[in-house]
């Protein structure tokens, strides 16, 4: 099995609106026949232009905003104002498609399953093939996004001033109108920067596409590997199954592990039997093996499971000799998010990027062949599978 070979297939431009996502699925399908590997398929109605959408939707309040502020019309201007939080919330929190379920196409999870004779745990592994660019990589996003509270509050706090500004004539002079329009104005800037966070991507030219190698086609390397190890009998999963999701979907907002997390469980997770997840992200890049401590979205997050941290530590160290390093802030948003959701224990594992770009670089041209550590994903590879056997110890 040549890792690199798959990888070299694997690390091309495949955005969810484009057709090389599909052929990235078809390739990793081919793949796993020609394995003999079993593996089902399941179909979802895939967003692909979700957060441009809404990055669109939010810069278009912003304007009608100012324009309302303009025209001194504080009951719509509150109304407008108010609707950021909900369309935030419901989008990126509840999954419900308000403005991004205009554009669909058909997305695809690939899921592979080994059964044991006489299970007594399920432990699921998971990580995405769908790559992004992005107009800022994860780290300058993150500088802008963590201003949206404020600028929400911001918005109702406007449009609320207005009331007094149209009730009292002492306000309604030309310097406080200048600022009124000077405060809407900085709004709609903001909100265009969080449109250009969100869908950015739409002005990108191809000479600047991330090859999505390390953000993930390297764990999706990693889980086909020890995918066919298991079907060459390479590993004893005892009498744990192994599932293995390749979702699609992650980088337009997890859609493809929410689909597949509301198929399974719907709205709470009752798993026949004790359930794990190990999610991939950032797995071969330089560095020592990490774990985030949390993951979310914008508003609630989860703790990784401990047990699991502790068994992959154990692991780890059994291999290299060195425990397994926090990740960065030790937050994240990925699959793991969805499971958590529903009370599945979780942990995110990955590799620190150090020496080197660490977390940042990815969603851009950064995020190449040349980042890969060969090394770390054969380390990756084996650690995994240690860690399967290492529920077969008594």
């Amino acid at each position: 099995m040549d890792l690199q070979e798959i990888l070299t297939n694997i690390a091309v431009p495949r955005p969810a609106h484009r057709e090389s996502l599909d052929k990235t699925a078809a390739y990793i399908k081919e793949l796993l026949t020609s394995w003999d590997v079993p593996f089902i398929v399941q179909e979802f109605a895939l967003r692909p232009y979700m957060q441009f959408l809404i990055g669109l939707t939010l810069l278009i309040l912003a304007v009608i905003l100012f324009i309302l502020i303009l025209k001194r019309k504080p009951l719509l201007a509150l109304i407008v104002s108010i609707v950021i939080f909900p369309l935030l919330f419901l989008e990126f929190e509840m999954f419900v498609p308000i403005v991004s379920g205009l554009i669909k196409k058909t997305g695809e999870n690939i899921i592979v399953s080994f059964q044991a004779p006489d299970a007594v745990r399920e432990l699921i592994f998971m990580a995405h093939y769908d790559s992004k660019t992005d107009f800022w990589d994860h780290i300058q996003r993150a500088k802008i996004y963590k201003w949206i509270p404020h600028a929400f509050a911001l918005g109702v706090l406007l449009s609320i001033w207005l009331f007094f500004v149209k009730k009292f004539d002492a306000l309604k002079n030309k310097l406080v109108t200048a600022i009124n329009l000077t405060v809407a104005g900085v709004l709609v800037v903001y909100w265009g920067l969080v449109f250009l966070g969100f869908g950015g991507f739409v002005f990108m030219s191809n000479e600047r596409d991330s090859l999505g190698a390390i953000d993930n086609g390297t764990a999706v390397v990693t889980l086909l590997a020890i995918s066919k190890d298991i079907r060459d009998g390479k590993v004893d999963i005892g009498d744990s199954n192994v599932t293995i999701i390749l979702t699609s979907g992650e980088e337009t907002t997890l859609q493809g592990a929410n689909f597949y997390v509301k198929e399974r469980w719907g709205k709470k997770a009752e798993p026949e039997i004790p359930t794990t997840l190990v999610n991939l992200e950032l797995v071969a890049q330089n560095g020592n093996m990490v774990y985030w401590k949390k993951v979310g979205v914008f508003l609630k997050f989860y703790e990784g499971d401990p047990e699991l941290i502790d068994r992959l530590n154990s692991t780890w160290e059994e291999i290299s000799g060195k425990r397994m390093d926090l990740a960065g802030e030790g937050y994240i948003t990925d699959d793991s998010h969805r499971f958590a959701t529903v009370g599945i224990p979780f942990v995110t594992v990955g590799n620190s990027g150090l020496p080197g770009m660490g977390m940042g670089g990815f969603h851009a041209t950064t995020d190449n062949l040349e980042r890969v550590n060969y090394e770390n994903l054969q380390l990756m590879i084996t650690t995994l599978e240690k860690y399967i056997e290492s529920y077969n110890k008594k």
